[in-house]
Parts: structure tokens; C-alpha cells; sequence
């Protein structure tokens, strides 16, 4: 797999190759999400919207490394997910 490649064509609009980059790195986002959330069901949720953010933001990828982009983008939106908690939070 030449992630270059499926990067660029996937900044053309190619889903199939954005795709192929979320099959290579959804293991990895899930778990760190996982790590700071504590639940699989909100890091379910933080993984797909990171993806969803990744492809809209997709053309605002500079370079350097697509893993800790993807991995920064995971961290936002657990973060995200982290204050909307703190403002809103449940009662047992």
C-alpha cells in the first residue's frame, strides 16, 4: 500500500482510497479514543467523527505524517467529546 498515493487520490474525491486509509488506521484510533474515553460506545462515536473530520479537513493535509494527523484529529474529538460532558453530565 503507497499511503502517498491513496492520500492524493483520495484529496481528488476517490472514496475507495479514503476508505482503504480507514480500514489501515481505525484499529489504532479506536483504541487511543478508547484509552482517553473509558467507553466503547463514545469511542466508537470519537473514531467516526474523526474520520468524518479527516475527510472533510482532507485537503488541508500539508504532509509529514499521516498518523499522527489522524491521531491528533482523534484527540480533538475526544476532547470535544470530554467537554460536551463535562457541561452536560448524567445522572445515575
Amino acid at each position: 500500500m503507497d499511503e502517498l498515493a491513496l492520500i492524493h487520490s483520495a484529496q481528488s474525491g476517490d472514496l475507495d482510497s479514503f476508505n482503504t486509509l480507514v480500514l489501515t488506521y481505525q484499529d489504532l484510533l479506536f483504541n487511543t479514543a478508547l484509552r482517553i474515553l473509558g467507553e466503547d460506545d463514545l469511542a466508537a462515536d470519537a473514531t467516526q467523527d474523526a474520520f468524518l473530520s479527516a475527510f472533510r479537513s482532507l485537503n488541508s493535509y500539508r504532509g509529514g505524517s499521516f498518523k499522527a494527523w489522524l491521531l491528533r484529529t482523534v484527540t480533538n474529538a475526544c476532547s470535544d467529546e470530554l467537554r460536551r460532558r463535562k457541561r452536560r453530565p448524567s445522572i445515575p
